[in-house]
């Protein structure tokens, strides 16, 4: 039966949006910070990209429908109206940032969903965290939860082509590519094990050198503009 949103016109989106905004900027800038203090230390840095976004009214009213949740709950059971994504080189590395993460005390987790552990059927790989967060605001603080996706380079390639497809078929990806996409997502998962395989193995026969190679990189990247997935 089709969920009915009540006073769904007359609603202030704008109003409601603002502190998710403020949050997820908030933590990248936050986690740019991190970043940098392990520059200043010369020590190895689990972070590569973050970038975040804000749901669009119409993306949560749609998960909203999918999910059957009422309007005035929306807040409370759509967990990823605001989103950090933090993307790393190493699956280690990605429990490295999930325990970072867990350990601020300006966040509280509410829930852990292990999807490297626990691969959804489509082959979607991402570990995400989701996490109470008080907003500041001019009227006091305001109590949202946010969705922090950390997930490795290879897991962020293949989720990027497949939500671009669930946005091709619109949510209806034919079998066949379904099937390939499945195998591509086994291909990437043993890339990411391979790769870690070989930092590690570097990291024992080189233990002695300072591992210090992302400078050069880092500096490349910005930070990036608040935008919608």
């Amino acid at each position: 039966m089709e969920v009915v949103f009540m006073n769904e016109k007359d609603f202030n989106w704008q109003k409601f949006l603002q502190p998710y905004e403020l949050a997820v900027e908030g933590f990248i800038l936050k986690i740019e910070g991190i970043k940098k203090q392990y520059q200043l230390r010369g020590t190895y840095c689990p972070i590569e990209i973050v970038t975040g976004r804000v749901k669009s009214p119409d993306s949560i009213l749609d998960k909203a429908q999918r999910m059957k949740v009422k309007f005035i709950d929306i807040s409370q059971k759509v967990y990823d109206i605001g989103g950090v994504r933090i993307t790393c080189k190493y699956i280690e590395d990605v429990y490295k940032v999930a325990n970072l993460l867990k350990s601020r005390k300006d966040v509280k987790l509410l829930e852990e969903r292990d999807y490297i552990k626990n691969i959804k059927p489509s082959g979607y790989r991402s570990l995400h965290l989701i996490m109470s967060y008080n907003v500041e605001t001019i009227d006091g603080q305001v109590p949202i939860i946010l969705e922090f996706q950390i997930r490795t380079h290879a897991m962020h390639f293949w989720a990027s082509i497949e939500h671009s497809l669930k946005y091709k078929y619109q949510k209806q990806i034919p079998q066949s590519l379904k099937e390939r996409l499945k195998s591509a997502s086994v291909a990437a998962a043993k890339l990411d094990e391979e790769m870690s395989s070989i930092h590690n193995l570097i990291e024992k026969l080189d233990d002695h050198i300072p591992v210090n190679d992302y400078d050069q990189l880092e500096n490349e990247i910005s930070l990036v503009d608040l935008k919608k997935w």
